[in-house]
């Protein structure tokens, strides 16, 4: 996907005479006038951490000023999105988070403090990393028809751990066990590591989670991947087929990461982090850090991006209230 370079001059004088006595800078055209600050609603190390940290590197040279990370885990990306939307809307705070915060925990807390459709205005997608539907490695189940059939016929079904109510994981399972007609108990985690654990210890029968994370275990033998739920395969994983290879489509998921500032940021601003942002995603160096960790580039325009949100919020929304999932 190629993008021309927006032309700034116009816009970024309309933007300043048009938001001036709103707050915003008086001169958009001299962006961005300090340094830059990507907050992530979880802590240093995870993935998203690390996916801002490889962006935020490559656009201090474009935009010719220092990109800081800043680390507001908890309330599940409520923190991190206030501290967003105290900021100025001159693009100088911008917000880095993954599916959850965008489209799934609007729904499922019960007093959620921000919305992000309209607190917030779309810069671009990131990155995904597809679910892998995973097994222990010592399980007697081969293959995902092994797997439904063992749900049909085991007493009381099988159990599939997730990373924690109302995650993808989560809903994921629920929607397998919904089309493929089998008997699966949920039994939520804290997170993928500790869900990972039980399943490769095989306390667990089954479990939804990112190729990003569950790749090292399939490569180190520790469990087994049964199909990936994706419209294609993944590039780390090109011998798992995809659920609709085997017969049971409307299973498409993974969790992506998006990058978004403060409603109210003038469209030329907006557009000259699209820029910068995409030329990163397009760096070789990011290209390859994403390859090594099963994450695939997904650059957009800020238009593109909005509709993306758009779907992924009607997508999801339907499926948390179904799940009965609710968090206070």
């Amino acid at each position: 996907m190629k993008y021309a370079k927006p032309n700034l001059a116009g816009p970024l004088l309309m933007a300043a005479g048009l938001l001036g006595t709103a707050g915003a800078p008086a001169f958009a055209d001299t962006f961005p006038s300090r340094p830059l600050t990507i907050v992530v609603p979880f802590p240093a190390g995870g993935v998203t951490d690390r996916i801002a940290r490889q962006i935020g590197q490559q656009m201090q040279a474009g935009l010719g000023k220092p990109v800081v990370i800043e680390n507001r885990p908890g309330g599940g990306g409520q923190i991190a999105a206030q501290s967003v939307k105290r900021a100025d809307a001159d693009g100088h705070t911008l917000f880095v988070a993954a599916t959850e915060m965008f489209a799934i925990n609007p729904g499922l807390y019960r007093n959620f403090s921000y919305d992000p459709l309209k607190d917030f205005k779309p810069v671009t997608a990131l990155a995904s990393s597809p679910l892998v539907l995973v097994v222990p490695q010592g399980s007697p189940v081969g293959s995902v028809k092994d797997l439904v059939a063992l749900s049909r016929t085991r007493p009381n079904g099988v159990n599939y751990a997730s990373q924690g109510v109302g995650s993808i994981g989560h809903l994921l399972g629920g929607l397998f066990a919904d089309k493929s007609g089998g008997h699966m108990t949920h039994v939520a985690y804290k997170g993928s590591a500790p869900a990972l654990q039980d399943v490769m210890a095989g306390q667990v029968d089954m479990m939804f989670d990112p190729v990003i994370t569950t790749s090292p275990l399939i490569k180190g033998g520790k469990v087994k991947p049964l199909a990936i739920a994706a419209p294609r395969r993944s590039p780390s994983l090109p011998d798992v087929r995809t659920l609709s290879e085997l017969g049971i489509g409307g299973l498409d998921a993974g969790v992506w990461f998006g990058m978004v500032v403060k409603a109210g940021t003038p469209d030329a601003i907006v557009a000259r982090l699209n820029e910068e942002t995409v030329k990163a995603l397009k760096a070789p160096e990011v290209a390859r850090q994403f390859a090594d960790q099963g994450l695939e580039a997904m650059p957009m325009t800020p238009q593109q991006f909005g509709a993306f949100l758009n779907s992924e919020s009607t997508r999801w929304a339907p499926l948390v209230k179904a799940s009965g999932a609710s968090i206070d």
